[in-house]
């Protein structure tokens, strides 16, 4: 009979186990180091790439919002404050400011909608803003007006004819102005003409001013009108004065009419004219049976009346010019390396007006 021989296992033996302690102590070691190193190695706003980093972020920021400026307020090189699009529902714009002190180790500082003023950046040592600006020149027309003057009417003293304003029987008068030929624009300032009562003092009449048709007749639109009472009128003929104030900016090519429009009694009152031998080529005188529906010409007639009025003539324009912000520029660092210094810039999106 065989006997077998069994062999025991004592395991790991006492160097081993000690040189595998020695191997871990040497790896911990190491992965410690590393660690310390790494750490070291991760920027902070002690370090020039954290005070960059830390620069860029507070650049980008500003950037930002600069783009959707739709206004500037105020702007220098160290400050800037613009308003953007309403961004919380209460349709009114938001106004934020950054600014700096200039003083080396202060901040920069952001202000939104006139609230609490919060650091941005600390220990900033250069803030600088540029603008980059757009100019628009423009002409602004300018003229020079002159002092009331006599602009148009008619004088006469033979042939004379009383003209009644009934409610079948108005007349308007169409004249065309005397102006210089640099005459910009023109304007009237009053009326005159001649009226007497038709015996009677219940009368009343519209004194209008009306722009022509094309066949220089009334167009029936009103451009202003006064109002005549036969009451305050003579049984003779005597000279009649209303001011006017709303009939202005009218081209140098542009014509009126003086309309009598009967409003009350059988005869309102009585016009003064003249009806015959007048051919003068800027008046004419017309005729409506129909309460201004038509009118009909009344050729070598006109009234006895006189336009008063200023005119504007061309002078030399005014340049005006326009300034836009295209672009700001920003040079910001933070600490006293110079290595760390930022440059950004940024399009305004709306090209907001600025001050030079």
């Amino acid at each position: 009979m065989t006997l077998a021989r069994c062999r025991h296992n004592p395991g790991f033996t006492l160097v081993e186990l000690l040189v595998s302690i020695a191997v871990t102590m040497v790896i911990a070691v190491g992965l410690g180091s590393s660690m310390l190193v790494a750490s070291r190695a991760l920027p902070d706003a002690t370090n020039p790439a954290g005070a960059t980093i830390a620069a860029g972020e507070a650049a980008e920021q500003l950037a930002t919002e600069l783009q959707y400026a739709i206004s500037v307020n105020n702007r220098s090189a160290t400050m800037i404050e613009f308003t953007v699009a309403d961004r919380n529902g209460d349709e009114l714009d938001e106004t934020i400011r950054y600014e700096w002190s200039g003083t080396s180790g202060d901040p920069l500082t952001r202000q939104y909608r006139g609230g609490t003023i919060i650091p941005v950046l600390e220990n900033v040592h250069q803030f600088d803003l540029s603008y980059e600006l757009q100019m628009i020149c423009e002409e602004i027309p300018q003229g020079n007006e002159s002092f009331e003057t006599l602009l148009g009417g008619f004088n006469g003293y033979v042939d004379l004819k009383s003209y009644p304003i009934k409610d079948d029987e108005w007349y308007g008068q169409y004249f065309l102005p005397w102006l210089p030929g640099d005459a910009v624009n023109w304007k009237v300032t009053r009326i005159r003409f001649k009226a007497r009562t038709d015996g009677g003092t219940d009368g009343v009449c519209r004194v209008q001013l009306q722009l022509p048709t094309q066949g220089d007749f009334p167009s029936g639109i009103v451009l202003e009108e006064k109002t005549l009472l036969e009451s305050t009128l003579r049984w003779y003929y005597t000279t009649q004065e209303f001011s006017f104030s709303s009939v202005s900016g009218l081209s140098p090519q542009q014509g009126l009419c003086l309309v009598f429009k009967w409003i009350s009694n059988d005869t309102a009152c009585k016009i003064l004219g003249q009806d015959k031998g007048v051919y003068a080529p800027n008046i004419q005188l017309s005729k409506s049976t129909n309460r201004g529906a038509t009118w009909s010409g009344r050729d070598g007639e006109s009234l006895f009346f006189w336009i008063y009025g200023t005119v504007t003539t061309e002078d030399e324009p005014q340049i005006e010019n326009t300034y836009y912000l295209k672009t700001v520029g920003i040079t910001l660092r933070t600490g006293n390396d110079e290595q760390s210094t930022v440059y950004a810039a940024t399009k305004t999106l709306n090209q907001p007006e600025v001050i030079q």
